[in-house]
């Protein structure tokens, strides 16, 4: 199995659909010998999510659905680590949507990379994801195409989750501490960029990431408070919070 992609759900149909429906033109580039497996996680307390899932089968696609309780979206994340098969996994939250052509440019480019031979240590690739708060006119694209220095950048955001395709051994040696409260993710992308692993970029959009208050918040002052944060980047966290409604790119 080449890779898979991860959709995690909780009472949240209409955007399941949405998130499976892009999946349809996200791998346009790849051949038919690729083999891809499509694994949901579903905590929803009723079956809606399932029916969503099952009318919407993804030709070529190796689909599997699982009907858990787990507690929270990172326990889902560590279930699926458990039961993924592919080399490589992504991961999506029900209601993100991959661009055209999004996934075949990542996995392509993983790929690539590791053909080369300039990644010994692979852990990651990443590309970039447009951020659409809810009911708000802004739109920005991360990491800004403006920014000419990807290292300066590490240094300050890590790169968007569901814009991320790990390699699985790497996933699976890095599970998600459900300690960490909402910002579980960061340490698990951090351990990605820090040596012996090595992660490479992708400059092109390859998702949209919807902060819509499902499986996301834009102002969730509690995740500041969490101790998987060091002080720096809650200082950032705050920043970002403060000024977001006024920006017109990513803070």
């Amino acid at each position: 199995m080449d890779a898979t992609v991860v959709v995690l759900c909780r009472n949240n149909p209409s955007e399941l659909g949405e998130t499976l429906h892009s999946l349809k033109g996200a791998t346009d580039g790849l051949g038919p010998h690729y083999q891809l497996e499509l694994l949901v996680i579903d905590g929803s307390n009723n079956n809606a999510c399932s029916k969503v899932y099952y009318s919407i089968i993804l030709l070529n696609w190796k689909c599997r659905f699982i009907h858990r309780f787990p507690n929270g979206t990172y326990d889902a994340m560590n279930i699926a680590l458990g039961e993924v098969k592919g080399r490589w996994i992504a991961f999506m939250n029900s209601g993100d949507i991959y661009l055209r052509g999004g996934f075949a440019s990542l996995l392509l480019y993983a790929e690539s990379q590791c053909v080369k031979g300039s990644f010994k240590h692979l852990g990651a690739v990443f590309g970039q994801a447009w951020i659409e708060p809810p009911g708000l006119p802004l739109r920005w694209l991360t990491p800004n195409p403006r920014l000419d220095k990807i290292d300066v950048w590490l240094r300050h955001m890590v790169p968007c989750h569901q814009s991320m395709l790990f390699k699985t051994t790497f996933a699976k040696s890095n599970p998600y501490h459900l300690r960490a409260g909402s910002k579980a993710d960061r340490a698990v992308i951090r351990a990605s960029l820090a040596p012996p692993a090595e992660i490479s970029y992708l400059s092109k959009p390859v998702c949209v990431f919807r902060l819509n208050g499902q499986s996301s918040r834009l102002f969730d002052w509690h995740s500041i408070t969490s101790p998987g944060l060091a002080y720096n980047e809650r200082l950032v966290e705050m920043i970002k919070i403060i000024i977001s409604p006024f920006a017109t790119v990513y803070p």
